[in-house]
């Protein structure tokens, strides 16, 4: 039985929202902590870490969802995939928890920093427990909304009590891998009520070749997504480490929003692409529709008021993130349009043997970039090739899946868009000139903005806001 993709839809506003809010709250608190070379610290090895993560998880939580969507019907195939699949997981784990001792002891622990490094290191063991891709998969949004608050809010509540001074940075690196591996117990415990173990005619085999493939792309793209920080540690110093961790954070909350609800169709695509084709282009039809209504002004807004926000949120020591974020905003728009346009529709549609060329010739003008930016503009420097790399695998993918999946923009939305951001940057921009307290400030600004942001987009009779806007009331009323 399918869920509802309006109720599936309203789960993930509030998983976001969860997402957004507590990331917000645990920065504000920790940036006044551990300033910003405790802050890069932090990251430095959170970014290590992150590459055995992705060789643990060999392509398994983009190609079990895939798989899980087509077979939930089926009590049986759905036993025996969710056996296979667990089974690869054990395996690769393993391998990448060795990978990463052998590294740690060749390299002394990285800078001798040996609990740091291994606090990190946690999350590539709490992948055994990894099984997220089985409740996207079956699409289980309110477990996974309501599982998530509650890991968030004890972890908030243990940092409140355990990261007290800038010594504490290695209690803040081991609060962040145990949120994570919560997340991952609470799975498993739930899990049985949903499938169980099946040894009848397993065949791992069959899965290999796809999921190879799959870890290959999300390793190149991991690759380009990483490296800016694994070559800020090499190339700079923590300081800029934690500028750019910390402007990363900021763009990353705006990016969360974009994804609020075209993140819970990936399933749904998948399963239309199979059975309903008319279906699937509806879908990835509203999908840009609703990417059209939010991207731009989340974009331009942070833009205008980045300065002003750094100093809120993260004090004064901050204010080099400021420039940095201004930067990063254009990967909102590539990001915002590509995970829908590009990521999610090579998969669901069986198109993705684009994205591992597009993934390593990214790799590739990233790493040069850094390589011959950060010398001269330190995290600055990192941004301008995290830019040209997302925007150079996104290009390559939409000419490749544009030819592959007849689609079409409707030019209206794009239009309505463009129109009402100018509108509400026009706006903000006017109220930036009233001198008020700085938490008034911004929030005189925001309020403007999206007040006339909605009033342009209702004028302009925008189809997706009304929709939503009905939607909502029909909600209302029950």
């Amino acid at each position: 039985m399918q869920k509802s993709l309006v109720k599936n839809s309203i789960f993930n506003i509030i998983y976001t929202v969860a997402n957004i809010l507590f990331p917000f709250v645990t920065s504000v608190y920790v940036s006044r902590i551990l300033l910003p070379a405790g802050v890069g610290k932090v990251a430095a090895a959170q970014n290590l870490a992150s590459y055995f993560v992705t060789l643990a998880a060999l392509g398994l939580p983009s190609y079990g969802v895939r798989e899980f969507a087509k077979v939930r019907e089926d009590e049986k195939r759905k036993n025996s995939l969710f056996t296979e699949l667990i089974t690869l997981n054990l395996i690769s784990t393993t391998v990448a928890v060795v990978a990463y001792a052998a590294f740690l002891i060749y390299n002394n622990g990285f800078k001798g920093e040996w609990a740091l490094y291994i606090c990190c290191g946690l999350t590539i063991c709490f992948n055994y427990l990894n099984i997220d891709w089985i409740y996207q998969g079956l699409e289980e949004y309110g477990y996974i909304t309501v599982r998530s608050i509650v890991i968030k809010l004890l972890s908030l509540v243990l940092l409140f009590v355990f990261v007290r001074s800038r010594k504490d940075y290695v209690t803040y690196a081991l609060l962040t891998s145990l949120a994570l591996g919560g997340n991952y117990i609470f799975n498993v415990i739930h899990a049985r009520k949903m499938v169980r173990f099946s040894f009848e005619n397993l065949n791992i085999k069959r899965h290999i070749k796809p999921v190879l493939y799959i870890a290959g792309i999300i390793f190149m793209s991991t690759i380009y997504n990483k490296v800016d920080v694994t070559m800020l540690n090499v190339l700079a110093t923590d300081e800029a480490i934690g500028f750019y961790s910390y402007s990363q954070k900021t763009v990353n909350i705006v990016l969360t929003i974009c994804s609020a609800v075209t993140a819970t169709l990936l399933p749904r695509l998948s399963y239309c692409y199979e059975n309903d084709k008319d279906g699937f282009y509806k879908l990835l039809d509203k999908g840009v529709q609703i990417l059209c209504l939010a991207v731009g002004p989340l974009t331009i807004g942070l833009l205008l008021v980045a300065d002003q926000a750094v100093l809120l949120l993260y004090g004064s020591e901050f204010l080099p993130s400021g420039l940095t974020i201004k930067l990063m905003c254009p990967l909102i728009i590539i990001k915002g349009f590509g995970d829908l346009l590009c990521y999610q529709l090579a998969y669901s549609s069986k198109n993705e043997r684009i994205l591992l060329p597009a993934s390593a010739l990214a790799s590739v003008v990233n790493i040069i970039a850094n390589a011959i930016l950060i010398p001269m503009f330190a995290q600055n420097g990192a941004v301008i090739a995290s830019v040209l790399s997302e925007f150079t695998t996104n290009i390559i993918q939409l000419i490749y899946l544009k030819k592959k999946v007849k689609y079409s923009f409707r030019l209206k939305s794009v239009a309505i868009s463009v129109v009402s951001t100018t509108v509400m940057a026009l706006v903000v921009s006017f109220a930036m000139h009233f001198e008020f307290p700085l938490i008034i400030a911004m929030f005189f600004e925001v309020l403007l903005g999206a007040v006339s942001y909605l009033v342009i987009n209702i004028a302009l009779h925008n189809q997706i806001l009304y929709e939503l806007l009905d939607k909502v009331k029909d909600k209302i009323k029950r």
